[in-house]
């Protein structure tokens, strides 16, 4: 299995002095099929009848909604909330937390991690979308570890893209490298062409359930092996981009129908 859904937001560990404020590099429609026609044509694939025009990819999509530009950093923020030892209770787990005052509260995280964003709308946005809660009391708790990309279709759209970018430069190191197991980027598949269509609901509980601590396993232990932003730069030390992704794909096959005598 080799890139999914992105239930995990990459972070880095330690505090910060300095937020993510925007997404990460986007991924263009165009540069996605820029990477499949290379692709093709290096495994020797004739493109019949190629994209004659991308006008339509082109056309900015419209969003009622603004936390777009900012995903990124709500990732790292609510993975620190569930990590910082500031915001987490007596038995390891995300704390609820005022929203202001002094740390912890909702105000001081989301203006370290997320400072260019209006607090007030992002919480509301965030409650809106089934990230947060806020009880009677006024406390606020967290119950996802990642921003919901699908919540929003720019957003849905560039994860899209990047998770397909992502996937095609895995198949293209792959081909390109030493079949040994030392060179090859990890990408297997779990299928079966004859699976109960009844059981379709619980096979996507629990993929949901073991691919989540799954991802959030490899996510702490990318947070460990990390290097700080804070640190100075060292030439020595090269940083890498890297990501992990679990997905579950269906296609429902059509019926076998007897013939008649």
């Amino acid at each position: 299995m080799q890139k999914a859904k992105t239930k995990v937001i990459p972070h880095r560990a330690g505090k910060r002095t300095k937020a993510l404020t925007s997404s990460s590099e986007e991924v263009s429609a165009n540069e996605v099929i820029d990477t499949l026609f290379r692709l093709f044509k290096d495994l020797g694939i004739d493109v019949t009848h190629p994209i004659s025009s991308t006008d339509e990819l082109r056309k900015p999509i419209s969003t009622a909604h603004t936390l777009y530009p900012f995903a990124s950093a709500i990732g790292e923020m609510l993975t620190h909330w569930h990590q910082d030892p500031e915001y987490l209770d007596e038995k390891g787990n995300p704390a609820r937390i005022r929203y202001r005052g002094k740390r912890p509260s909702f105000r001081s995280l989301a203006q370290l991690m997320v400072p260019t964003i209006d607090v007030t709308f992002l919480l509301s946005e965030l409650e809106r979308l089934g990230t947060v809660s806020i009880d009677e009391s006024k406390l606020i708790s967290v119950h996802m570890r990642s921003f919901p990309v699908y919540e929003d279709k720019r957003l849905a759209v560039q994860h899209t893209l990047t998770i397909l970018d992502g996937f095609m430069k895995t198949l293209r190191h792959n081909l390109e490298s030493s079949p040994s197991n030392s060179d090859q980027l990890f990408h297997r598949i779990a299928w079966n062409n004859n699976f109960d269509s009844r059981e379709i609901q619980a096979l996507k509980v629990r993929v949901k359930k073991q691919g989540q601590n799954f991802l959030e396993s490899m996510d702490d232990w990318l947070t460990r092996k990390s290097l700080s932003k804070a640190r100075k730069p060292n030439n020595r030390l090269k940083r890498a981009k890297v990501s992990i992704g679990v997905y579950l794909s269906v296609e429902s096959k059509p019926h076998n129908r007897r013939r008649g005598l």
